[in-house]
């Protein structure tokens, strides 16, 4: 029952807020016909009877001694005269009784009251036209209807009825959709601030000069909040380049020592420990500098697949046959950086030769890498995309393990998508997808 329970439940605040709301639109609105209903319609209706219940007592005594007396037809036309009631004694006249649920709702009332007015059963049938009127039947009375005009029901306005049960609550609903709706347009906006951040654009600001001053006060503390992210980002940039400065320094002095040494063995193997050491460095700078700052535009995704290939081209054989591709809104150093890595991911821990294409989707640009080697453990590609955990440890100590981390922080920049998998015939394929702009819609 509580699952069922939570799967009704609204999952929006707006529609949750709505429903509160309605709940207590239709409880205000029950409470009023409730009130109506006992405290006027019913005092009123009772009242009423009793009132025709005199009448009618008259009209009976009058109709069982009108063979007798010659004055009872005279208290008929009094009565007819003063009230409207009268008599009717021609069948075809009678109405034609139908059901009417609803107007039986409010006759079945009065017909209770003249019931235990009169001391026997009445029925009670209201006719609207021609005109508005009442029709009562009294088992004593025999073959006769007495009939009874309305004379002020007509006078009600059926618009205002229908307004009032129907459409006050209809834009009350109204109201409280778009009162709620700008209410949470602010957390729309604070919502779609924070996830700029997230994805490094540090700068993404909401506005403190208007609105609520509750919302005035989150915007300025996420502004704050932004500020501070954006410096400790920058901060660790900072010290991080300094740190890699003051380490080239020494590493310099380190190779050239090498290069002197008479022992070509072990110099060649101290140069070669420097230039990890440099590579090293030089990746911790790459994970720091994501590309958040560069700012995104129009793109040839082959040029920047191109350069790539003619980047390694004397390392290993990469095969790239580009594609027609649209031009696609991105940051282009930080794509070039991001397919470098894989192809270096794929050089030093697969084998060539090395397969990179670029294919045009619906919504998006598919970029593949592909090695040849033996591929990974389907349980470790989750851990990959981690800082600091490399494909296989036992077959190189190199690197950093911060290549692929590199790569997953470039796409998530990007709103892209990112999928390892070993491939049917054989190494690892890497599959970066970059959604391409909605086109616009034409009229």
């Amino acid at each position: 029952m509580s699952r069922l329970l939570q799967w009704l439940k609204p999952k929006s605040s707006v529609w949750r807020t709505t429903l509160v709301i309605s709940v207590v639109l239709v409880v205000s609105q029950y409470l009023s016909l409730a009130f109506f209903w006992w405290n006027l319609y019913l005092p009123e209706m009772r009242q009423h009877a009793h009132y025709v219940s005199v009448n009618l007592s008259l009209l009976r005594d009058a109709e069982r001694q009108l063979l007798r007396n010659a004055q009872a037809q005279e208290m008929h036309d009094w009565i007819q005269r003063a009230t409207g009631i009268e008599v009717v004694r021609n069948p075809e006249e009678f109405p034609r009784v139908k059901d009417k649920p609803l107007a039986e709702f409010f006759t079945r009332e009065l017909a209770n009251r003249l019931t235990i007015e009169l001391g026997e059963p009445v029925d009670v049938y209201f006719e609207f036209k021609p005109k508005p009127r009442l029709w009562i039947y009294i088992p004593s009375m025999k073959d006769v209807w007495v009939r009874e005009p309305l004379l002020f029901f007509g006078q009600y306005n059926a618009f205002i009825i229908i307004a009032w049960v129907i459409g006050v609550p209809l834009l009350a609903m109204t109201a409280i959709v778009i009162l709620v709706k700008q209410l949470n347009r602010p957390l729309k906006r604070l919502q779609y601030a924070a996830m700029q951040v997230a994805q490094g654009n540090y700068d993404a600001r909401l506005e403190t000069g208007r609105g609520p001053s509750e919302i005035r006060a989150v915007n300025g503390a996420f502004n704050q909040m932004s500020q501070e992210i954006q410096q400790s980002a920058r901060d660790r940039t900072v010290m991080l380049a300094g740190i890699s400065h003051d380490l080239r320094t020494p590493l310099t002095r380190l190779r050239l020592t090498a290069e002197m040494m008479a022992d070509k063995d072990l110099a060649e193997g101290m140069i070669l420990d420097v230039q990890d050491m440099d590579a090293i460095l030089e990746q911790f700078i790459s994970f720091m500098r994501d590309g958040s700052e560069e700012h995104s535009e129009p793109t040839d995704i082959n040029q920047i697949l191109s350069e790539v290939v003619a980047q390694f081209a004397s390392q290993t054989e990469v095969v790239f046959h580009p594609e027609p591709l649209p031009d696609a809104p991105v940051k282009r150093l930080a794509i070039k950086r991001m397919v470098g890595n894989l192809v270096n991911n794929a050089l030093r821990y697969g084998q060539g030769p090395i397969e990179l294409a670029a294919t045009p989707g619906r919504h998006e640009i598919r970029i593949s890498i592909r090695d040849h080697g033996p591929g990974v453990d389907e349980s470790r590609i989750p851990d990959l995309l981690q800082p600091f955990v490399r494909g296989d440890s036992a077959r190189t100590t190199q690197g950093t393990g911060l290549g692929l981390a590199i790569v997953t922080r470039i796409v998530t920049l990007h709103r892209g998508s990112l999928e390892l998998r070993n491939h049917p015939e054989g190494g690892l394929e890497v599959v970066v997808r970059l959604p391409l702009p909605e086109p616009p819609v034409v009229a």
